[in-house]
């Protein structure tokens, strides 16, 4: 075989090759841009439109059924949070009661203490009362803010005639839980432990 047949050959291989690589990028090309995006230009101008560009996704849309079944985790976790939040309530409303009680007391001695015609000694006992549910209302929210110090969520104390009720946002009360707001109310109160009630809500 000459040198010139070799060459023929030679470049005859190389066509076809350069030949098949053009087809392999051809057809890549094209099922390449089967999978694209397509962007079509359109003239309505909506929501979905920029300018005069409208883009579309070729994305298959997905169904999306949702079950109208909910899990029982999730079902205890509402009725965990409607109980926290009826237990939160509890505490507002009789905090706000308990105000509301002071206030009203508070605003009947001082009539008392305002009409001319009232006697001075009755004034002076008005007087030391007002002074008396003031220091009252003071070792109450001092008392509270001491005790959710110590960890506890929510606590709400009713003092009447030297007994002071102490309720606790709690199931599980310990005997150190116990003795930690015992040492609070004692204190602040200047009161014996016999004369505390402590209970859970």
């Amino acid at each position: 075989m000459c040198k010139f047949q070799k060459e023929k050959i030679k470049q005859l291989v190389l066509t076809c090759l350069a030949l098949l690589l053009i087809f392999i990028g051809y057809f890549n090309f094209n099922y390449t841009n089967d999978n694209a995006e397509i962007i079509e230009v359109s003239a309505r101008d909506n929501e979905n439109t920029l300018g005069d560009v409208e883009l579309v996704s070729t994305e298959p849309v997905e169904e999306n059924f949702e079950s109208d079944i909910v899990p029982n985790d999730e079902i205890e976790e509402t009725i965990s949070d409607n109980y926290i939040y009826r237990d939160n309530n509890y505490f507002e409303e009789t905090k706000l009661e308990r105000d509301r009680m002071y206030s009203e007391m508070v605003e009947i001695y001082q009539k008392v203490i305002s009409n001319q015609e009232t006697p001075e000694d009755q004034k002076m006992v008005a007087a030391q009362e007002i002074n008396n549910i003031t220091k009252i209302k003071n070792e109450i929210m001092v008392s509270e803010n001491l005790i959710m110090n110590k960890g506890f969520e929510n606590v709400v104390i009713l003092a009447n005639n030297g007994n002071i009720d102490v309720i606790i946002q709690s199931t599980n009360l310990t005997k150190e839980d116990i003795a930690k707001i015992q040492n609070i109310v004692t204190r602040e109160f200047d009161t014996e432990i016999k004369n505390i009630n402590i209970s859970e809500q």
